[in-house]
């Protein structure tokens, strides 16, 4: 199929005339993306600090998480559920203040608040943890695996929630 014809004119002697394209121009059908992917690629350009960031240490967040839950399960013997609520507790007193200090600089301003919308955060990441957890662990699959993907599903939400919610700046900081 051949692509359309260039639309740009030049206007000489009042008539229109189609330019002729130079081989260095992409046609400007190629160029554009949808809106979405425009959109998220400006938000990633304008918080691409942030994002780095939060995927350095929550990476080294997450391998601690996995060797938090090894060592309650083969070391204390603990059921899975018991675990990964230990791993979660042990994994909040890392995570937070890595985040608010690290990924976020949002340690001059008041703790309280932070952490109270830090705790709701934390309760719906601890429903959705355990909840994938039970479900691979029925289907035989390693608890590990379960903790893999949970933390995958609530990665870009976590993102989000902290850096406009839990430690967003206030008006005039």
């Amino acid at each position: 199929m051949p692509s359309p014809p260039d639309i740009r004119c030049e206007a000489r002697a009042g008539k229109a005339m189609p330019m002729p394209m130079r081989s260095a121009e992409i046609p400007l059908s190629r160029q554009s993306h949808p809106v979405v992917v425009d959109s998220l690629l400006a938000y990633a350009r304008a918080h691409r600090g942030q994002l780095v960031r939060y995927v350095l240490v929550g990476s080294t967040l997450a391998v601690l998480n996995l060797a938090f839950l090894y060592a309650l399960r083969n070391w204390l013997h603990l059921s899975g559920p018991v675990a990964v609520t230990g791993m979660y507790v042990l994994g909040f007193l890392v995570h937070f203040p890595a985040h608010r200090w690290i990924t976020y600089s949002a340690q001059l301003r008041p703790v309280r608040p932070q952490l109270l919308r830090y705790v709701v955060m934390l309760v719906w990441n601890f429903a959705v943890m355990q909840t994938v957890v039970a479900l691979v662990v029925r289907l035989s699959i390693s608890p590990y695996f379960g903790v893999m993907i949970a933390t995958g599903l609530t990665v870009i939400s976590n993102f989000l929630a902290m850096a406009h919610i839990v430690f967003a700046k206030g008006r005039g900081q």
